[in-house]
């Protein structure tokens, strides 16, 4: 939701910039992955996410300041053709359109910060779930704060994050050795995502994702990955769409053959 006029209309506007926190980081410091402790250290976790979030609303305020300074003409086909609102307004700086853009605080990791705390994951525990879904939602509250507070559009981001899941994994893997279902892939899962690899139905991947898309309203995708003797299988496929759309409201749903 726009908060300078425009609502929920999403032609011409976007997330400015992300900042993704890598939750796995926390999990690992709080968690009973290293062996420190029997339990979980559920009010330094806490701590630590504000902190965290309290970080990231800085460094989008910061590169907010740099981006809106822009002149429209380092940008001439979104400014000159009306590709992003409010562009006939940008006269010296683009402030006018980028300030109905998003500022999104995302995350990745959940898969990851679960094992870490608790040595299992959203997938099998519904205690974990818990946490994850009370972890985005205090995400999401901290992005309506922050909107408050700057009179700006701060959102809750499931970060996709196509690099950055290679290049945290290896920073983990660096700072803490390689830690069984935290850090001993090449790769961090993004956002809330069920791992690709667990033996899991696609129905109970979309019912495990479905809750946590209502609250990353900067964006979220959830991925089902088929078998390419799918592609024949058109009834099959529509039902999974159905379900995704109807049953489960979840905004946005790809395949992958």
């Amino acid at each position: 939701f726009d908060r300078h006029g425009m609502g929920y209309i999403r032609v011409g506007r976007g997330n400015n910039v992300p900042v993704t926190m890598i939750l796995p980081k926390i999990g690992i410091d709080f968690g009973i992955c290293l062996g420190k402790r029997e339990t979980a250290d559920i009010e330094g976790f806490w701590k630590e996410l504000d902190r965290y979030l309290k970080t990231a609303e800085k460094g989008l305020l910061e590169r907010y300041e740099i981006m809106k300074a822009q002149s429209p003409k380092s940008a001439p086909f979104m400014y000159e053709n009306g590709s992003i609102s409010n562009s006939d307004k940008c006269k010296k700086t683009v402030e006018e359109s980028l300030k109905h853009n998003s500022l999104a605080i995302g995350y990745i990791g959940i898969n990851e910060m679960l094992y870490a705390m608790f040595g299992t994951n959203h997938v099998h525990s519904h205690k974990a779930r818990q946490f994850a879904l009370k972890v985005v939602k205090r995400i999401n509250e901290f992005a309506k704060e922050a909107s408050e507070r700057n009179d700006l559009n701060f959102v809750c981001y499931a970060t996709p994050a196509e690099g950055l899941c290679g290049k945290s994994a290896e920073a983990l893997k660096n700072m803490y050795g390689v830690i069984p279902n935290v850090t001993d892939r090449d790769y961090i899962t993004n956002s809330h995502h069920v791992p690709v690899w667990e033996k899991i139905s696609i129905y109970d991947k979309l019912r495990i994702e479905s809750p946590f898309c209502k609250y990353a309203t900067g964006g979220c995708i959830t991925y089902i990955e088929l078998d390419s003797t799918f592609i024949h299988n058109t009834r099959a496929i529509e039902n999974i769409i159905d379900y995704a759309f109807k049953e489960l409201n979840i905004p946005y749903l790809a395949f992958n053959f």
